[in-house]
């Protein structure tokens, strides 16, 4: 099996009689039976716990730490009139934040301002600028949501200076604390909160509900958002969280919600967890990209249907505008990372100017997905003095160690294991490079990474009604992965290209359909394949009404055959836009069609070949099976076939007929000039192809002799018949070769270019 990007490792499967005991005593089929038991689940209290969202489960929010200073502060805020600002952040789970805390302040009498960081301007987290123009301005009290405690010596200066600052959030916590009136966090040291992984919108849910004395059930659709788009484990609180809050947005979604599910094009019946990650998510995401995220927060909270349908339209734009500066960076960044420095390097660097700063972690993480290696994607200043940006990781490799070394010669640095952001003088960018090369050691020991299978299933298991089973257990995410399942199609049919550029593929497996994204170039190597084997998740497709299965790629193991066959009656550029190596047997058919084509990979004589030559394609046709055979011998499989020729290279044989009009024209015509031969052709009814093939068996023959331009016919030639001739010979022997390698089947091929392959 090839072409796996993931090390598949299938869960061990409970004892039938176990799974026979959870069906049973909860009622529910087998094939959703084992799934509960791989998940510990398998009692009633448990499955009913983790089927149904129930608040009377949440946590006590009073047993975060400084909750009660926190609510103190607040209310005594609120009771005096003063001026409370909410300090929010410009993503997904900032915006959400925000939301909450300021729908709750207004609710308990406040009135309270929002400041959403500019990521270019201000950064992330407290900014000394920032704080001090909301002192001056009259700001007594700072709440910050989703960040603060990263930003001790800020909110210390605040303090000292009369503005009390309290903070909840949930990122990593530094080894030093901000002195402010209250720290909420859920892993704060100091505290004993029984669930640490809240996102920044939890936190602020449960600041929410310690506030008002009840748990806010008009603000969990945000706590779901928040929760969803920082990916965030979603078990505990969190699952109650996003259940509780996609049955809101479903049933009574908000108006700016609303507005951008249309926007989005995405159906409000069946919205869930893959909805908001990769539809809602990125639209709200691109007003921090891009620019201010503040309009981000009146859509969450606005009341008025046409704002809501106004600012969804600017958002749903603007997030086209980011698809569009991420497809086209990526385009660059790739070509970048396939430079032959580049490819023999184990981590990249790839800094570029007039490239947008707001993007560059994604294209990081699409660079890194394409590639397997740590990236850092930055963009160089206009005056070329500096170089901003982002980079993303892999497991195995921890980013912000490797960068930490050189974290001298750096402007500005921060992140974590598998992300960070940072800001470099342009003369270090080879300094960073190096440490980051020096860093990678752990990388060549390291395989792929792992894929979770839940089980192997025929076609028989993959159908909508398990689909709906499977629904039982979602949502799904960190902590509670959705199942993936191997299966072995015996047919795979209608491979097809999706999307403007054909990056994406939709096939049959057995007959149901399949969606692979991002697999678009794999066409022809899925279409090769002798076998597939899939792994795959359940999805539902609905259209018009009319609700289908459809089974979502995860992953395939092909099973490659030695030989591909790629061969069609007239070359295409598709056949060349693959990183292969392409053998010509012509020198004349490769300048041809390497003007004629863009390739993908090298181009290269076969007689130049170096053994043990692998991803090769044969262009041509060879002249003998000799050197055929001596090509083979070089090359390591699989590889590729088109054996193209101009149809006027396999006429056949000329007759002896056709053969006599030439000889008794060149006898009418002593001294004949060889560069008329076309006309010859012409006068005798053969191809010019033909009529040089003819003279030359002729002159073989001693039926002619050829002195500088001209051709005379011998007056008394020996009779011998044409197939004496070595050109005759070597023409029909070529004739017959050019007839297998174009017509054969590939089981045939295989038997002749791989006599020692059973086919």
């Amino acid at each position: 099996m090839t072409a796996a990007k993931y090390e598949w490792q299938t869960q061990t499967a409970p004892a039938a009689a176990e799974i026979s005991e959870v069906a049973q005593a909860l009622q529910v089929p087998a094939f959703l039976a084992r799934l509960l038991a791989q998940r510990g689940i398998t009692s009633q209290a448990d499955y009913d716990a983790f089927t149904t969202p129930d608040v009377a489960r949440l946590h006590d929010p009073f047993a975060l730490h400084d909750m009660t200073k926190a609510v103190a502060r607040i209310q005594q805020a609120v009771a005096n009139q003063e001026k409370i600002t909410i300090y929010g952040d410009y993503d997904v789970d900032g915006l959400t934040s925000t939301s909450i805390m300021l729908e709750t302040l207004q609710s308990i009498g406040a009135e309270p301002e929002v400041f959403i960081p500019d990521r270019f301007t201000d950064g992330y987290g407290p900014n000394a600028a920032v704080y001090h123009y909301l002192q001056k301005s009259g700001t007594q009290l700072v709440i910050t949501v989703d960040n603060g405690v990263s930003g001790k010596a800020v909110i210390d200066e605040a303090m000292a200076a009369g503005m009390d600052v309290v903070i909840t959030d949930h990122h990593e916590l530094p080894a030093e604390l901000p002195n402010a009136v209250a720290v909420v966090h859920p892993r704060h040291p100091a505290g004993d909160y029984p669930f640490g992984d809240l996102s920044g919108a939890g936190v602020a849910f449960k600041v929410a509900t310690a506030l008002l004395g009840s748990v806010p059930m008009e603000s969990i659709d945000l706590a779901a958002l928040g929760a969803i788009a920082d990916q965030v484990s979603l078990t505990d609180e969190n699952r109650i969280f996003v259940q509780l809050g996609l049955q809101l947005i479903r049933q009574q979604p908000r108006p700016g919600l609303a507005a951008l599910i249309k926007a989005a094009g995405i159906d409000a019946n069946t919205l869930d967890e893959t909805s908001v990650g990769f539809g809602l998510a990125p639209r709200l995401n691109a007003l921090g990209r891009l620019g201010d995220a503040t309009p981000g927060v009146t859509l969450l909270t606005t009341f008025d249907d046409d704002e809501a349908t106004t600012l969804a339209t600017q958002i749903n734009d603007l997030n086209a505008k980011r698809q569009q500066l991420v497809a086209a960076i990526t385009t660059t960044a790739m070509a970048m990372a396939e430079t032959p420095e580049n490819q023999a390097r184990k981590t990249l660097v790839l800094a570029h100017p007039d490239w947008h700063e707001g993007v560059l972690g994604i294209v990081a993480s699409r660079i890194v997905d394409a590639t397997g290696k740590p990236t850092v994607v930055l963009n160089i200043s206009k005056d070329g003095q500096s170089a901003k940006g982002s980079g993303r990781s892999v497991a195995a490799y921890h980013l912000f160690n490797a960068i930490n070394a050189v974290r001298d010669q750096l402007t500005a640095f921060g992140g974590h294991h598998m992300a960070v952001g940072l800001t470099v003088p342009t003369a270090s960018l080879d300094q960073l490079a190096a440490a980051m090369e020096a860093a990678a050691g752990p990388l060549a020991a390291v395989g792929k990474p792992a894929l979770t299978i839940a089980a192997a299933v025929s076609a028989s298991d993959l159908t909508l009604a398990n689909y709906h089973l499977l629904r039982q257990l979602a949502p799904f995410g960190q902590g509670n992965p959705e199942p993936v399942f191997s299966f072995l199609p015996a047919q795979i049919a209608d491979v097809k290209a999706l999307g403007k550029t054909g990056a994406h593929l939709r096939f049959q497996a057995d007959g149901l359909p399949v969606i692979a994204f991002g697999y678009g170039a794999q066409a022809g190597a899925l279409t090769a394949a002798s076998q597939a084997k899939l792994a795959v998740t359940l999805d539902q497709n609905t259209w018009r009404g009319n609700s289908t299965l459809q089974l979502q790629l995860k992953d395939w193991q092909l099973q490659q055959p030695e030989l591909r066959d790629m061969r069609l009656p007239q070359p295409s550029a598709e056949q060349f836009r693959a990183a292969q190596t392409y053998v010509f047997f012509s020198a004349r058919r490769q300048a041809q069609l390497t003007r004629r084509f863009t390739f993908g990979g090298p181009s290269i004589l076969a007689k130049d070949l170096p053994a043990a030559t692998d991803n090769a394609v044969l262009v041509d046709l060879p002249r003998s099976e000799a050197e055929l055979t001596a090509t083979m011998a070089k090359l390591t499989p699989p590889v590729g076939l088109i054996f193209w020729a101009e149809p006027a290279e396999l006429v056949a044989q000329p007759t002896r007929l056709e053969c006599g009009r030439v000889l008794h024209y060149l006898q009418q015509h002593p001294g004949f000039d060889k560069h008329h031969l076309a006309a010859l052709a012409q006068a005798t009814h053969v191809s010019t192809l033909q009529a040089i093939f003819i003279v030359q068996v002729f002159f073989e023959l001693g039926f002619v002799t050829i002195e500088g331009a001209q051709i005379t016919a011998t007056a008394a030639p020996q009779k011998r018949p044409l197939t004496a001739a070595t050109a005759w010979q070597e023409r029909e022997a070529f004739l017959a070769l050019a007839t297998h390698l174009q017509r054969d089947s590939r089981a045939e091929l295989t038997a002749r270019l791989l006599p020692q392959t059973k086919s």
